[in-house]
Order: structure tokens, then C-alpha cells, then sequence
């Protein structure tokens, strides 16, 4: 069986447990064998047998929210061997050169050939090395790898493509203050275009490691953030305080477990906005139906829709007006059939958008008088409107106050009161879960997830139902 490296997003458990899910249930299946917080390993049952697989692997990175590149595994390091080569403190020299002869053979072998990084000698050559750590707050990684690891590498490779017949080889420079200062990120996606390294005589080199050690992988595949924010930011309408980001649109459509034939499958957002969901859902060849209340937005959507198929100059379905229609989430099945639709996602109201904290007071008002109300009724309505056995992927609010405690919907109780049962989002059975408490899941954490950045004061709470 061939290994993947599946570099993730930054919310990592999220991306995790997204990964985990298409791999349980789309086409392609295979399994996580081994994580980080930066990576994932999957070893596929039987993709590796196709020869046109790389393909595939683009489908799949398309297709995922929460990755960012996806790297073919040419070989393994224990840990042990990494540490020996390579220590805190240097006191064997001997020992230390014996060892790391050791990791110039292996990456010897593996660097050029049919079944290699490079799949032959090429003239001009160009690497990038990006070690992944385990953790990026272990000062293993801030004082070794980047600052001795990472040079070693660049300089050993680079000899070993010219002593198999490059004329020119050159490696990325990462910027000298960050080496220096151990504040080092691997080289992004838009990176990986700039510099043409899915070309064959170019090539990003991963160094991913985990608890268990180091794997050594080259980027077949990696995630275009330039044609998701030209979608986001160059729309004719947007609204950038409170949207949805494109990467966790795609995370949420894929919660929804709908991966074969999805042009057949219909795809409700009650709660549309400027579009954003509909949008990428879109790109991902739903049928999709949206709602809202304010005519402004629906018009917006509309708008947004039609710039969009322009873009990518396909025709405007006639249907569109009549599938974007103006309508109350909590009056929905007024509008749509019975049993209509294969899933829901979206985004409803999350309270004002807040500059200051407010109040735990003023806070637990807001849940109480507005926002249960109306998930209550939304989850009353979605019911109606969904097929049996089909799911719901939606945000809920965790609201951070000034008084030091955060208050949310209790989206359980609602679920349980409207016949739908929340689905973990994470297969603990799955994957071999980690010693080290920074990375280790426990049963609470993965009912539901949670997706926010430092200091924000309304988190997003994802969540899965399933209609019973």
C-alpha cells in the first residue's frame, strides 16, 4: 500500500476529522495510520494501483476544506535515529557524522529514479525542503531542525543531484533571520505555484514528522488559496466581517457525506447571505437552493451566482431565480417540499457582530430570546424539508463575555427535541490516538468542533445532525 502526507489546515482537528470522514465514505477510501498537528499519513486500500493516481489525488485536494498539500511517502526515519543525529547537545562527534552518513544514504536511495522524488537527471534541478513538526512549540524544532536540520538537508541534497549528473542544482532560500531565530513556516501553497515546483525537474521535499519520526515525501498536489480569493474577494457583493471563510465552506459540505453524484443531490442554505456556500458548493456541482429573509442579500446571492458561471464560463441555469428565494429559515417548508432535500448547510444568525465583549447578561438574553428560538424553529423546519437520513452541517455560537465565561445555544437539547441525533465528527475507533496531551482526542472533544482564532470573541461550534 502506497502512504500520503496530508498536510493540514490550521485548525488541525477540524482538518483531521475532515480528512477522516471523506476517507470513511467517499469512493476513495483509506485511513489515517498516523498524525501530528500539522500532518496526516493516509494509507489508501488501492489508489496507488491506478497509474494515472495523481489525478485523483487532485479530485481529492479540490474536494477538501482543510488541506492544503497532498505528498507521495518515499521513505521513514525513527525518531530515534533523527535525535541521535542531530542532538540538543553535541558530545559524540563520531557517533553524530556515523548517523547522519546514515540519513545521506537513505536520502541517496530515494532522491532520483523512475520510482523516485525526481524521476530522472535533469540539467537545471530546484528543491524546496519544508520540515512539518510535530508541534511547532517544541523548541526541538526551533533550535534543531531549523536551525541544523534544515540547512543539512539543503546542502546534502543539493550534492547528491549533482554528483548523479545536475549541472545546476538550487534550493529555496527561506529568509536567513528567520532561520536564525528558529521562527520558520514551511513553504505555503502559493509557493508551490510561484515556483513551478509540481514540475518534474522541481520539487517540494517534505520532511513531515510525527511522534514516531520523520517521513520523507515530495507534493504532488496543493490547494490554489489565489482561485479561492478570487471567488471571495472579487465577487460583486460580499461581506467580509462576519463570512464564512472558503475553506470551511468546503469543510462543511463535506460533513454532509454526499460524495457520489452530487450534480442529482439538492443542497439548501436557509440562511444565504451573500452566497458563500452556494457559491463553493457550486464549484462542487450541487444543486443548490438557498433562502433568506432579506430580500437584499437574495438579490446579492443571485448576483454573486451569475458572476461566478461567467467566470467560469458556463451557462446560468434559468431556474436560478426560483431556486434563491426570499423566505424565513423558520417558515422554510412553506416554500420547500416535503422530504426535498439531500442535506443543509449553512451558517444562521450568530448574534451582533460584537467589537467589545459583551456582558455575560446581555449575552445570555441574546440566547435565550433570540437565538434558541430560532435554531429551534430552524431544526423544527429542516426536519420537514429533509430526506430521510440525510444530514445537517451548521454553526453555532460560543459568545466570549467581558465577565470571563462563555455562553452558547444548547444545540443538543434542540436536536434531541426536533429528532435529530448529533453525529461525531470524529471516528475515534479510526485513528491511533497520540500520548502527548496536546495532540490527543478524547471522546467529549469530537461530538463537535470548534473553528476560531485567538481573542475572537463569537467562536464558530460546528455541528453534525443526522435526521433520524
Amino acid at each position: 500500500m502506497e502512504r500520503f502526507i496530508f498536510v493540514l489546515g490550521s485548525n488541525w482537528q477540524l482538518s483531521l476529522a475532515e480528512l477522516d470522514n471523506y476517507l470513511k465514505y467517499s469512493k476513495y477510501k483509506g485511513r489515517i495510520i498516523d498524525y501530528s498537528a500539522n500532518i496526516a499519513i493516509v494509507e489508501f486500500k488501492d489508489l496507488h494501483q491506478d497509474p494515472h493516481y495523481i489525478n485523483k489525488l487532485m479530485e481529492i485536494q479540490f474536494n477538501l476544506g482543510g488541506c492544503q498539500k497532498i505528498s507521495k511517502i518515499f521513505d521513514f526515519i525513527d525518531i530515534t535515529t533523527i535525535q541521535e543525529a542531530f542532538p540538543i547537545q553535541m558530545y559524540k562527534f563520531k557517533h553524530v557524522e556515523r548517523i547522519r552518513k546514515k540519513i545521506i544514504d537513505i536520502i541517496d536511495n530515494i532522491i532520483i529514479g523512475k520510482k523516485g522524488i525526481f524521476p530522472k537527471v535533469y540539467e537545471s534541478m530546484f528543491f524546496a525542503v519544508s520540515i512539518y513538526p510535530n508541534l511547532y512549540d517544541d523548541s526541538y524544532y526551533t533550535e534543531v531542525l531549523v536551525k541544523h536540520f534544515l540547512p543539512f538537508l539543503n546542502k546534502e541534497i543539493m550534492e547528491i543531484l549533482k554528483q548523479k549528473g545536475a549541472e545546476k542544482a538550487l534550493y529555496y532560500q527561506y529568509p536567513e533571520e528567520n532561520i536564525k531565530s528558529g521562527n520558520l513556516n514551511p513553504i505555503f501553497p502559493h509557493h508551490l505555484i510561484k515556483y513551478d515546483l509540481l514540475n518534474e525537474n522541481r520539487a517540494e521535499i517534505i520532511f513531515g514528522f510525527t511522534e514516531e519520526g520523520v517521513y520523507l515525501a515530495r507534493t504532488f498536489t496543493t490547494d490554489d488559496p489565489n482561485f479561492k480569493k478570487e471567488i471571495d474577494e472579487g465577487r460583486p457583493h460580499k461581506e467580509f466581517k462576519s463570512s464564512i471563510s472558503p475553506k470551511l465552506t468546503l469543510t462543511l459540505l463535506n460533513f454532509l457525506n454526499i460524495f457520489e453524484n452530487r450534480e442529482n443531490k439538492k443542497i439548501l442554505d436557509p440562511f444565504v447571505g451573500n452566497g458563500t456556500i452556494a457559491l463553493f458548493a457550486l464549484l462542487q456541482d450541487f444543486q443548490i437552493f438557498g433562502s433568506d429573509n432579506d430580500f437584499m442579500k437574495v438579490n446579492n446571492t443571485i448576483r454573486n451566482i451569475h458572476w461566478l458561471l461567467e467566470l467560469l464560463e458556463e451557462e446560468i441555469p434559468p431556474l436560478t431565480h426560483q431556486r434563491i428565494v426570499k423566505q424565513d429559515a423558520r417558515s422554510m417548508s412553506n416554500k420547500f417540499e416535503a422530504y426535498f432535500f439531500d442535506g443543509i448547510c449553512t451558517e444562521p444568525e450568530l448574534g451582533p457582530y460584537y467589537t467589545e465583549k459583551p456582558y455575560f447578561t446581555q449575552a445570555r438574553n441574546l440566547i435565550e430570546t433570540e437565538l434558541t428560538p430560532l435554531y429551534d424553529d430552524f431544526l423544527k423546519e429542516a426536519y420537514k424539508i429533509l430526506k430521510p437520513n440525510s444530514r445537517i452541517c451548521f454553526i453555532s455560537p460560543i459568545i466570549s463575555t467581558i465577565d470571563g465565561n462563555d455562553i452558547q445555544v444548547n444545540i443538543e437539547k434542540i436536536a434531541t427535541k426536533n429528532n435529530f441525533r448529533i453525529v461525531p465528527m470524529l471516528d475515534l475507533s479510526r485513528i491511533n490516538n497520540k500520548s502527548n496531551p496536546k495532540l490527543k482526542f478524547r471522546k467529549q472533544q469530537v461530538r463537535t468542533l470548534i473553528d476560531a482564532k485567538k481573542g475572537q470573541i463569537i467562536k464558530r461550534k460546528i455541528y453534525v445532525l443526522e435526521k433520524k
